[in-house]
């Protein structure tokens, strides 16, 4: 989403004039935050230490847009003076207009009343991948998330709106639109009385067959044997669901004001393989949630093994100021968050290399992101089940090219193979 969001930020400001630069050359550097994890803020205050040499060297404005923006306000700017300009989620359209006035004194404006953020231009990055915001905020109130306090109550975007949108990237050469939403599932839920997602995913997939399109994230309560069919009867509609779990102890879960119980998300997880052929599934888990016992924490190593996750991104609990679960002790020592963090994830590297090493020999469709990061003679893509495949390159620049690939070997993280063609 933050992606997203600076993409629609830099499209703005290019469409009156204004040039990306290096920080050194510019007038402007503009940061775009996430408050999520306490992580994500110490490296937003670390990095704008770095840029106050470089504003008293070149006078550049300094504005901090976002999540954190929303939630900090002015302590933004008390914490770090220098800053010129705070803008919030809502305030994305009026950047131009806000940078103007930031240069005449200090500006604050984190009103969740601002413009639509509907149609607004994007610069994307990648010419051959896009992301489309469907919904905007959240009205889950999960006990630990600060995400509705920051992008306010759930909204979702007209379908026509959605699909003209995606039609206006397709034309300019994307490949692969990832459709984004605090949670998908529940698109035009409230405009409508009922999801539409599934109907969105038939109509993305039929308007515009040679394309890929995936979507994050789903939540559980909402995640429905309609949109598992829409992903199984849609050719376009990549096999892969990131469905984020966080607990497998029906307390912690309650707890956490999740909405559905163990049970109800292992039947789903075991619908999805059912009902998609070759399903690959992701997950979100947290470690050490306030009052979590070691029987609780054991519950969630067993739904690990039990839902067979191809990969999982893994948390230590850290309280989100704001947030009912700051409230309560964190009464989990940090040893103890430490011990059971290596247990989960001993447990999910194993499961992620077996699901690789089970890709071993298979001949499978891929998209080409580019020259890998690591080893330049080689390309790296990523399969329709989401696993990053690299193969040698050759003369032909494949960039944004569907190929189709033998899989030859697994490492941990990501799979290798041999260029068998060029399918589009």
């Amino acid at each position: 989403m933050n992606i997203h969001d600076s993409e629609r930020v830099a499209g703005l400001l290019e469409r009156e004039g204004w040039v990306e630069s290096e920080p050194e050359a510019a007038d402007a550097v503009i940061l775009i935050t996430c408050c999520v994890r306490d992580s994500a803020e110490r490296k937003l205050y670390g990095k704008l230490s770095e840029l106050r040499a470089v504003k008293d060297k070149t006078g550049a404005l300094i504005a901090v847009g976002g999540c954190l923006a929303q939630k900090e306000g002015e302590g933004l700017r008390r914490r770090a003076p220098y800053v010129d300009l705070v803008f919030g989620t809502h305030q994305y359209p009026a950047i131009p207009l806000l940078l103007s006035q930031a240069a005449q004194g200090a500006v604050t404006s984190i009103s969740m009343e601002g413009p639509a953020l509907r149609d607004l231009p994007c610069k994307r990055r990648e010419g051959f991948r896009s992301w489309v915001a469907i919904t905007n905020g959240c009205d889950n109130l999960c006990s630990y998330c600060v995400v509705p306090r920051v992008r306010g109550e759930e909204r979702s975007r007209p379908m026509h709106e959605i699909v003209e949108e995606v039609g206006r990237h397709v034309a300019d050469g994307v490949r692969e639109v990832n459709l984004l939403g605090q949670n998908v599932n529940s698109y035009r839920r409230k405009e409508e009385g009922k999801s539409r997602f599934a109907d969105l995913l038939r109509s993305l997939g039929s308007a515009y067959p040679r394309v890929w399109f995936r979507f994050t994230t789903s939540h559980p309560k909402d995640f429905d044997l309609e949109v598992m069919r829409a992903v199984a009867d849609t050719p376009g509609v990549c096999e892969y669901v990131h469905l984020p779990l966080q607990a497998g102890s029906d307390r912690v879960l309650e707890a956490m004001n999740r909405g559905y119980g163990r049970e109800e998300y292992l039947e789903k997880a075991r619908s999805l393989r059912e009902v998609v052929e070759g399903a690959a599934l992701s997950t979100d888990i947290i470690v050490g949630f306030p009052g979590e016992r070691e029987k609780d924490f054991q519950a969630t190593l067993e739904m690990v093994e039990l839902c067979r996750f191809e990969a999982a991104f893994t948390f230590i609990f850290n309280p989100r100021p704001g947030t009912p679960a700051a409230l309560l002790e964190d009464d989990v020592p940090p040893e103890v968050k430490r011990e059971r963090m290596q247990r989960l994830t001993g447990l999910t590297r194993l499961l992620t290399a077996r699901a690789l090493q089970a890709e071993v020999g298979k001949e499978r469709e891929a998209l080409v992101h580019g020259p890998s990061h690591r080893d330049p003679g080689f390309w790296t893509a990523r399969t329709r089940r989401n696993f990053p495949l690299h193969f040698q390159r050759g003369s032909q620049d494949l960039t944004g090219r569907f190929v189709r690939v033998r899989v030859t070997g697994a490492g941990s993280w990501s799979l290798r193979g041999v260029l068998l063609g060029v399918i589009d």
